[in-house]
């Protein structure tokens, strides 16, 4: 990334006043995108992302789980299921909101991702200023706040929106310790790079732009610190890599792990050699992501020449998207963690284009409309919606907590997804309805303590229900 000139260096510490109406409006601009239906069931578009995070938790919240051991509903053995894939910082702190401050945990957790696309974007404005100035520094951060792409997923229960808050806030302090050298910085830039580690830790990517800012400005000790951040990342993921072994005491336990999802993603799939995927890839960007203005802003950036100082972020992002091409093909929430310096690109090219074009308030204000629009056009249906099929999962997930116990265990079917099972609060399956033998599966659930079996949407039973509900039935397992 590039240096700051002279005259930013000598920039204090920003303070509230400092700010123009501009940062204040894109910070109520970036809560207000994101807040509408904030109380609607976590549904719909990546559903089992989000309730898994929940799940992880409720479990914690309530004593079923250790923190060391995120743990979903889904029974594995006689047991709850670990989900030793990350460690979810950003779940964990939506349910410590809630353990203290009561209320909804869906809520917490979507209030929690606001709050991390909030912060977001005020760093966002923070670092492009000191480097690029006010305006580049508002257009970058504007990207930021009404990308589709952040909209959807940074008002969902997921851990998209903490790795780009984690992101920014490492580089931003990393800046103002090069700039100041003053040791607190350095300590909340490892913090943070510890953080955002331990939640993914395929974000280790960051160290390349890291590294190279800090060897440009012959802060080499700083490889030091960041060792010290990668070891609680480190520590984590080597137990989990080792506890999720097939032949290890815990293996009946896992749920899903590292291990599997590095064996089924390394090394990377014939993907690469697709022109699909890199057609995917341009579709993406071009709408869910950035959106057609943004993706012209951003080759527009490519004519102003202080674009190629952040050429070690990109580069770092562009390595991510080649080391995990499944990810980003199947699950356009992957892109989130990309966008940032994409975002800085779209700055740099309303830079370009306001020096040489001069527009009116007036040409601003329509683009902005225009922006807003293209935002809502990709984001409002899969952000604020839930889908017809998801609609009978409540009232479904209430009756079955009246027939159960709390631990009793019970089976669900929804389609491929474990939404239902975590609305019912209870430990147990969910099989998809095209499961082979359903009969000879449900015969072995029945074993382990299953007395029912709940339905939404696609119904495989074939015979009359105990419970016969709007848009859901449950049937006693043993027929």
């Amino acid at each position: 990334m590039p240096d700051a000139d002279a005259a930013t260096h000598s920039i204090q510490p920003p303070q509230l006043r400092q700010f123009p109406l501009a940062f204040w409006t894109l910070l109520a601009l970036t809560a207000a995108v994101r807040l509408p239906a904030i109380a609607r069931p976590l549904l719909g578009n990546f559903a089992t992302k989000s309730v898994v995070y929940a799940m992880i938790a409720r479990n914690w919240v309530e004593g079923r789980a250790s923190l060391w051991n995120p743990t979903v509903d889904v029974l594995c053995g006689d047991s709850r299921g670990w989900h030793l894939v990350e460690f979810p910082v950003s779940a964990y702190l939506a349910g410590w909101l809630w353990a203290v401050l009561g209320g909804s945990l869906d809520v917490w957790g979507r209030v929690t991702s606001v709050a991390f696309c909030v912060g977001s974007v005020a760093l966002m404005y923070l670092l492009v200023r000191r480097r690029e100035g006010p305006a580049t520094a508002v257009a970058a951060a504007t990207a930021l706040a009404l990308s589709p792409v952040s909209i959807i997923y940074g008002q969902s229960f997921m851990l998209e929106a903490s790795l780009v808050f984690f992101t920014m806030a490492t580089l931003y302090a990393h800046d103002r310790w090069l700039d100041r050298r003053r040791t607190a910085w350095l300590i909340l830039a490892c913090v943070c790079l510890a953080l955002l580690l331990l939640t993914k830790i395929y974000m280790i990517v960051l160290l390349l732009p890291l590294g190279w800012m800090a060897v440009r400005n012959r802060r080499v000790g700083w490889l030091a610190a960041a060792a010290l951040a990668i070891i609680p990342a480190a520590v984590w993921y080597t137990y989990a890599y080792q506890a999720a072994s097939p032949d290890g005491p815990h293996a009946e336990r896992i749920y899903f792990s590292l291990r599997r999802s590095t064996q089924d993603h390394w090394p990377p799939p014939p993907l690469l050699r697709s022109a699909d995927f890199y057609r995917q890839l341009l579709d993406d960007l071009s709408g869910v992501v950035l959106t057609p203005i943004g993706v012209t802003l951003l080759l527009a950036g490519l004519m102003n020449r202080r674009w190629r100082g952040y050429i070690p972020w990109l580069v770092a992002m562009a390595i991510l998207v080649l080391a995990l091409p499944r990810k980003f093909y199947e699950m356009n929430y992957y892109t989130l963690v990309v966008l940032p310096p994409l975002c800085v690109m779209i700055g740099l090219g309303w830079q370009t284009i306001y020096a040489r074009v001069r527009p009116s308030r007036t040409a601003i204000a329509v683009l902005l409309s225009a922006v807003m629009i293209f935002s809502l056009r990709y984001a409002a249906r899969p952000a604020f919606v839930t889908p017809a099929e998801d609609r009978g999962v409540l009232a479904a997930a209430e009756a079955v907590r009246k027939l159960t116990d709390v631990d009793e265990p019970i089976v669900t079917v929804h389609g491929s997804t474990i939404d239902l099972l975590y609305y019912c609060n209870r430990p147990g399956w969910a099989i998809d309805p095209d499961t082979p033998d359903l009969d000879a599966v449900l015969r072995s659930y029945r074993r382990q303590g299953a007395r029912y079996v709940v339905v939404v949407g696609r119904d495989p039973m074939l015979r009359e229900p105990v419970i016969r509900g709007e848009n859901f039935q449950i049937y006693g397992v043993g027929g």
